[in-house]
């Protein structure tokens, strides 16, 4: 009888002791199968997809999760098949990418979706959006409009630095694509700041496919014909080291203001003076939705214009650094939970701040 009142003590006096914590572990972890579009390794589109998933398995180990992640290497047929695979598996939800709304035309032809899922910086086509099948979680999307013009509105402020308050800027556009959501809203986004400061001429554009090759080969064409460009917005980091080198080596002595979006790791030599960047975060924003939600049995917050991206200045420094050493690990995203008592909102400027005071 003593030995029993004894235990009975010390469990409660030590509330998360063996019984208690054998008793927890019990508890299935959620398990959630990736299908990445992108490539596991370096590429001339640079790593911001497998970027992505380090970030999704940071969270991950944070909260318990099984993630099983898969990349299709920008092959759609190789997206669809393993998009195939993961509804046979065990996974407890999907995170998907709608490339090129390949997901969705592979659904349609599907009788039976027997699993929930989540679709991660681009929503499904309308049609599904208007039925609302059981199996759509929802969705989230990064405000690429926004990153459009927060790229334009900090090249202008870094050429007027440059040049002169009243210097003429002569801009080169290099967009990603003529299809995707994101490059056609970063495109709007740029034009919306056209639109607005009619003092910034836009002398060319061209598309680049994302691809840094694309950004050097047609950057030299336009550069050799165009001497007044004294500023080059690109769709994305890797398309604006392209156009730097391509300034580099047409005109050394005056290379344009150039900038890009993604916040990726590039060498110091390649590297574009500006980054906006911040949604290779936005897997790691969505896996903790997808926990919340599951964990408190309510809707998934669908959010079609998440703000996730800044400029790469000062205050971000820490974060991306942190993220290109591979070293999310230091950030505890359970406190992006709301499971955590204390609760704080998923951004960039409380990841920085997590990093600097530790959360």
């Amino acid at each position: 009888m003593r030995l029993i009142i004894l235990t009975l003590w010390l469990v409660a006096l030590h509330p998360f002791s063996n019984v208690y914590a054998n008793e927890t572990d019990t508890k299935p972890a959620l398990k959630v199968h990736f299908v990445n579009p992108g490539h596991q390794l370096e590429n001339s589109t640079g790593l911001f997809w497998r970027n992505v998933s380090i970030a999704m398995e940071a969270v991950a180990a944070d909260l318990d999760i099984q993630l099983t992640t898969s990349y299709a290497n920008r092959n759609h047929i190789l997206m669809k098949e393993q998009l195939l695979t993961a509804l046979q598996s065990d996974a407890d939800y999907l995170v998907v990418v709608d490339e090129k709304k390949a997901v969705t035309q592979l659904l349609k032809q599907i009788d039976k979706v027997n699993k929930p899922l989540l679709f991660i910086f681009n929503a499904p086509d309308d049609d599904v959006l208007i039925k609302k099948p059981k199996w759509l979680v929802g969705y989230i999307a990064p405000n690429n409009f926004d990153a459009g013009y927060k790229l334009a509105r900090t090249l202008y402020n870094a050429a007027l630095s440059r040049y002169s308050q009243d210097a003429t800027i002569n801009m080169f556009a290099l967009y990603g694509d003529h299809l995707t959501d994101s490059a056609i809203s970063r495109q709007h986004g740029l034009d919306l700041f056209l639109r607005q400061h009619p003092q910034v001429k836009l002398v060319h554009s061209d598309v680049a496919n994302w691809s840094k090759s694309e950004g050097f080969r047609k950057s030299l064409g336009v550069l050799n014909h165009s001497k007044e460009i004294n500023v080059i917005w690109a769709a994305n980091d890797p398309i604006a080291s392209g156009a730097l080198l391509a300034a580099r080596k047409v005109r050394p002595e005056d290379v344009p203001v150039v900038g890009g979006v993604n916040w990726d790791k590039i060498a110091d030599n390649e590297r574009a003076e500006i980054s906006v960047g911040g949604h290779v975060l936005l897997g790691a924003a969505a896996l903790i939705m997808l926990f919340d939600s599951h964990t408190d049995n309510k809707a998934f917050a669908t959010d079609s214009n998440f703000e996730i991206f800044e400029p790469n200045n000062e205050e971000f420094h820490e974060l991306i650094e942190t993220m290109h050493n591979n070293e999310l690990g230091k950030i505890n995203f359970t406190r992006f939970s709301s499971t955590h008592p204390d609760t704080w909102q998923f951004s960039l400027q409380n990841l920085a701040k997590c990093l600097k005071e530790g959360c």
